[in-house]
C-alpha cells in the first residue's frame, strides 16, 4: 500500500461517514454508535474490515485499495432481510462514487 497522508485519511473518513449516515443514520443515531476510524487499518494485517449494524441486519464491509494509482476505500453495505439491498462505493479524498447497488 502506498503512503497516504494523515490529511487524505481524514477526508475518506469523513465521506465514509457520509455513507454510513445515509444509509443507518437513524440506528447509527439511536443506538448511539461510534464510527469507525480508518487509521488504524493502515497497520492491521486484515484486509477488510467489518462494521456491524445492530437493527440493520447487516453494515459495512470495507477496505484500502489503490486504483488508478490513486488510495480509495472500497465499501460494500447491506441488509440481508431486504434483498437487493447491497451497494459498493468508492470513497477517495475527491468524494463517494457508487459503483454498484442491487446485490445481496
Amino acid at each position: 500500500m502506498q503512503q497516504i497522508s494523515e490529511q487524505t485519511l481524514l477526508q475518506i473518513e469523513h465521506y465514509f461517514h457520509e455513507v454510513i449516515r445515509e444509509r443507518a443514520g437513524d440506528l447509527i443515531d439511536s443506538q448511539k454508535l461510534e464510527l469507525p476510524k480508518l487509521a488504524p487499518i493502515l497497520n492491521s494485517q486484515d484486509s477488510a474490515h467489518w462494521f456491524p449494524i445492530p437493527g440493520m441486519y447487516g453494515g459495512f464491509s470495507y477496505w484500502l485499495a489503490v486504483q488508478d494509482q490513486q488510495v480509495a476505500l472500497i465499501t460494500e453495505s447491506w441488509c440481508r432481510v431486504v434483498g437487493g439491498s447491497g451497494q459498493r462505493h468508492k470513497i477517495t479524498d475527491q468524494g463517494i462514487e457508487l459503483l454498484e447497488e442491487g446485490f445481496v
